[in-house]
């Protein structure tokens, strides 16, 4: 546990430098330092962690048997024509992968390794220069948070969702290169494809009545679980017989779903649909950016509404919209009362804690991430006990 606490407390501090930055000199000078550290921290406690989560095996298998690039090339792939269900693009970088190291020792490192790079280069790139985020370092944490158990495990999808980051560059100049780069972001995960439907979503300006209905119903879904989805899966299955493997899925999703879901954390989503409620005047609509942001934290919420009876499924898209949920921690900041606005504060630098323990309370989930393991301090030992736990966790 100690790694984590130590990775935890570095976000703590740097969101406590985020309040205080102001009155220290030279703050342009540590910022740039900061951001260094972060990325360094980053891509050496996520992108070299050891076999973390559950995907790793999946990953593993097939990057130990994929052809290396140049024999794709040529033709003389039968492994790499074979494999079914993982997108081409990502295909291809484990067999590049495959060029440089040995499969059987050092890819699937080296895949983790590239891939955290490439997302943590754009995320703290993309911050850097996005205006509109006010507290940088606690959005940072915040988000980081937020997303880092998801990316022990989903090295396709969290391609796909920094590719997303990439596009808002183009968001309100060129649909066209939007959509080129999550169509390019699709040939590593394939559910990338919903960032096209969802740019005529995120341009709108919704009302309200709107908002105060997610509130209403994000509310009772923490107490009742909808069964939205599974109503759609059963009905449509009727027509389409191909879907009945879809609603198997799903149902074996919603199994061990407790009956109520109320906890601090939902509380808190809460808490900011009410802010924007009650101060949706004050929101800079007009800014095509902040209204982005903040139609990605509603659909983050809608998501979690729709699939609030199966908690799994609901967590994996959620991930490609934390970014939204993250930038309301901290734009709505400025509608805090000032009596009130320390303790809100010291909420939001604790979050990345309470995120860990709630991760941490299910047994199963920290049976693969608890001891941490990085790359470098592994033993023959740690190989064995991390089989062991993955082959519990799957067998049950």
């Amino acid at each position: 546990m100690i790694p984590y606490y130590i990775f935890f407390g570095f976000l703590f501090l740097i969101s406590f430098y985020d309040l205080i930055k102001a009155d220290i000199r030279f703050s342009k000078r540590i910022e740039d330092l900061i951001y260094l550290v972060l990325w360094c921290a980053l891509v050496f406690f996520i992108g070299f962690r050891y076999k973390m989560a559950n995907d790793w095996y999946n990953y593993e298998g097939m990057i130990r048997n994929i052809e290396p690039l140049n024999r794709v090339v040529m033709g003389d792939a039968p492994f790499f024509h074979s494999i079914k269900g993982v997108e081409f693009g990502f295909m291809l970088l484990c067999s590049f992968i495959n060029l440089f190291f040995d499969s059987s020792v050092a890819a699937l490192q080296a895949l983790t390794a590239i891939v955290s790079i490439f997302c943590y280069s754009i995320l703290i790139g993309v911050t850097r220069k996005e205006t509109i985020i006010s507290h940088k370092f606690i959005f940072l944490s915040v988000f980081i948070s937020l997303t880092m158990f998801r990316e022990f495990d989903v090295l396709r999808q969290s391609i796909a969702l920094y590719m997303f980051l990439i596009s808002i560059k183009y968001f309100n100049n060129s649909f066209l290169k939007y959509s080129f780069l999550n169509i390019l972001g699709s040939f590593f995960h394939i559910s990338a494809l919903i960032f096209i439907p969802s740019y005529f979503v995120f341009k709108i300006k919704f009302g309200r009545l709107f908002i105060l209905f997610l509130l209403v119903m994000y509310m009772l879904s923490m107490v009742i679980h909808f069964s939205f989805i599974t109503e759609i899966t059963d009905r449509l299955s009727n027509y389409f017989p191909e879907l009945i493997f879809v609603q198997k899925l799903y149902k074996t999703a919603m199994m061990g779903e407790p009956s109520g879901s109320v906890s601090i954390v939902g509380l808190l989503y809460v808490v900011f649909l009410v802010l924007l409620f009650f101060n949706y005047r004050k929101i800079a609509f007009d800014n095509y950016k902040i209204r982005l942001f903040i139609n990605v934290f509603l659909v983050f919420i809608l998501i979690n509404i729709l699939f609030s009876d199966a908690k799994e499924i609901a967590d994996r898209f959620s991930y490609y919209f934390y970014i939204g949920l993250a930038f309301v921690f901290v734009y709505v900041i400025q509608f805090i009362r000032k009596d009130i606005v320390i303790p809100y504060i010291v909420l939001i630098m604790g979050f990345p804690a309470l995120r860990f323990s709630r991760v941490m309370v299910n047994p199963e989930t920290a049976s693969v991430n608890i001891p941490y393991r990085n790359y470098f301090f592994v033993t023959p030992d740690d190989d064995i006990n991390i089989l062991i736990n993955w082959k519990a966790k799957n067998e049950n």
